[in-house]
């Protein structure tokens, strides 16, 4: 009788051991653990990142529509947008109110510029540093932070604009609230005011170029 038990007990552990190699692991289904990932990235944003995301897809959407009035729509009516370009041996700003207007120092007007990956979903970090080694910057992609890198850089003030233009972009400046770095098109800086953002900069200087 004894035997017979032991015997049954040690069948039983070798069917619960072939039931549970059989079972499917979760970390082994890509699909599985990609929605797990997501999940988990969408969790840790904050409700106004989460509401900065869906603006800047709006925009980006806009942009790829290459509709001037659908792109018009995210400027400030007040201040407009500044285009920063390399203008020699120092930047150079140019306002405009109508995207449709702009022309670059290269000639080229604003659906023609270099959005190459412009629909990347920005990731909410350390913005990337420039570092001029083999790629401009210490890494790739897109991504965004709340927060104002003009605040401490005045670099208008050693451009050619005059007085009065160097007062108003001060002032716009002080507007940023959020700031996107796209490695592979430029950086893009979003003003706030109340409950709605505007995009205030756009900055097509490649980082490293002489």
């Amino acid at each position: 009788m004894i035997k017979l038990l032991i015997s049954s007990f040690v069948l039983l552990m070798f069917t619960c051991n072939d039931t549970d190699e059989n079972q499917p692991v979760e970390e082994n289904n890509p699909t599985e653990t990609t929605q797990r990932i997501a999940s988990e990235e969408s969790k840790k944003l904050s409700n106004e990142e989460t509401a900065f995301l869906a603006f800047y897809q709006s925009f980006t959407k806009a942009i790829e529509t290459k509709e001037a009035a659908k792109v018009n729509a995210f400027v400030d009516e007040v201040f407009g947008v500044y285009f920063i370009e390399s203008n020699g041996a120092m930047p150079s700003f140019t306002r405009q109110y109508d995207v449709a207007k702009f022309k670059s120092v290269r000639e080229e007007l604003f659906f023609s510029l270099n959005f190459k990956d412009l629909q990347q979903t920005p990731v909410f970090e350390e913005l990337p540093k420039i570092i001029c080694d083999a790629t401009p910057y210490d890494k790739q992609g897109c991504f965004a932070k709340k927060i104002n890198p003009f605040v401490n850089d005045e670099f208008w003030y050693v451009t050619d604009l005059n007085e009065k233009e160097k007062q108003a972009i001060s002032v716009f400046a002080e507007k940023i609230d959020f700031t996107v770095i796209n490695t592979s098109t430029g950086k893009f800086y979003f003003t706030k005011n109340g409950d709605t953002w505007k995009i205030g900069f756009i900055d097509l200087r490649v980082p490293c170029e002489a």
